[in-house]
């Protein structure tokens, strides 16, 4: 019996035929999905991208977006993508990874000074060979959105590595951040987006990260009772396409999908902006104790995360490390 994800994309695929054969011009069908729910800032800007790419092509092109993994979980929507049942997916990095691990940099601790020196350098030429991989494996990856920097949270408090001794802090599948969680002394646990919040609950795991717009939306501040401001590392969304649907795809249209994207990503951009300090007073009032790392304490996580480097440096090179690394001074002085 085939899956529910199965089924729905056979009946999309059926009702795209339909409307081919019987209008009068063929209209361009394109399925999207994501993993966030249809309150979160990626929705918004997936319904922003829709918005600009049925107006940019007249109505030629029509875009049905698919929320919260109702095509399944991040693995699924990429191997989907992958073999051309689903033409568009935006996930982050670390369900990415296992088919190009060159995303995993962006995953690295510590490694971004500030949100304005990482924007310059995932939309300038570092970002593009970041991305450039995929294409080996039949997907386009055109830019990055975002959920933001990640922070600590946990069922205890988290001021230093030596706080992580012994715990199980949820992780997704990306080993880079396996490997964070160990040079912290913890032990990494991959769990599944959509079970997250009933994994803290159940005390499965002890603690996660994520940025603050995520903490807030799926509400883990309610079951976790500290928050850690680290902005430790950065959650990117990869932007992607089937390679052989957008290979096929005339010029014109084929710009249109990929700078609404850009648009669409600096539209989300700003929304997740604005509404951080909104996050951080509801978890204040829900009772979360949120603790600022001081100078000492962030340098102290630094120190513990340079074998992570070791690791990442040891297994990938150093060719694109020292290109981003470079990339970040030269901005940074800007």
């Amino acid at each position: 019996m085939r899956s529910i994800q199965q089924r729905l994309l056979a009946g999309i695929a059926a009702a795209t035929l339909a409307l081919a054969a019987g209008g009068a011009v063929a209209q361009t069908v394109i399925k999207v999905g994501h993993d966030q729910p249809d309150r979160s800032t990626h929705h918004q800007a997936a319904l922003k991208w829709k918005e600009l790419v049925e107006a940019r092509t007249n109505g030629q092109v029509r875009v049905q977006i698919f929320p919260a993994m109702t095509l399944g979980s991040g693995t699924q929507m990429v191997e989907q993508v992958q073999a051309g049942a689903l033409e568009v997916a935006i996930l982050p990095t670390g369900w990415v990874a296992p088919l190009a691990p060159s995303v995993q940099i962006l995953d690295l601790p510590f490694l971004f000074p500030s949100r304005e020196v990482l924007y310059k350098v995932i939309d300038g030429p570092a970002g593009a060979e970041i991305l450039k991989p995929l294409g080996k494996v039949n997907i386009e990856g055109v830019t990055f959105w975002e959920s933001g920097f990640k922070q600590f949270t946990g069922n205890f408090p988290i001021r230093e590595p030596k706080d992580y001794s012994g715990h199980k802090i949820r992780t997704m599948p990306a080993q880079v951040i396996q490997e964070q969680f160990k040079a912290f002394g913890a032990t990494p646990v991959t769990v599944d987006f959509k079970e997250l919040y009933s994994a803290l609950q159940q005390k499965v795991v002890d603690g996660q990260e994520n940025p603050i717009a995520t903490i807030a939306l799926m509400r883990f501040y309610e079951v976790q009772k500290y928050l850690t401001l680290s902005d430790h590392g950065f959650i990117a969304y990869v932007f992607m396409f089937n390679k052989p649907f957008l290979d096929r795809q005339p010029a014109n249209i084929r710009t249109i999908l990929v700078d609404s994207a850009r648009e669409a990503g600096r539209f989300q951009r700003e929304i997740i902006v604005k509404t951080e300090a909104e996050h951080l007073e509801t978890f204040r009032k829900a009772g979360i104790e949120i603790i600022k790392l001081t100078p000492a304490e962030r340098a102290r996580f630094e120190q513990a995360s340079r074998p992570v480097y070791d690791w990442y440096t040891q297994k990938y090179g150093t060719e694109t490390l020292d290109m981003v690394r470079k990339d970040i001074q030269a901005n940074a002085k800007k």
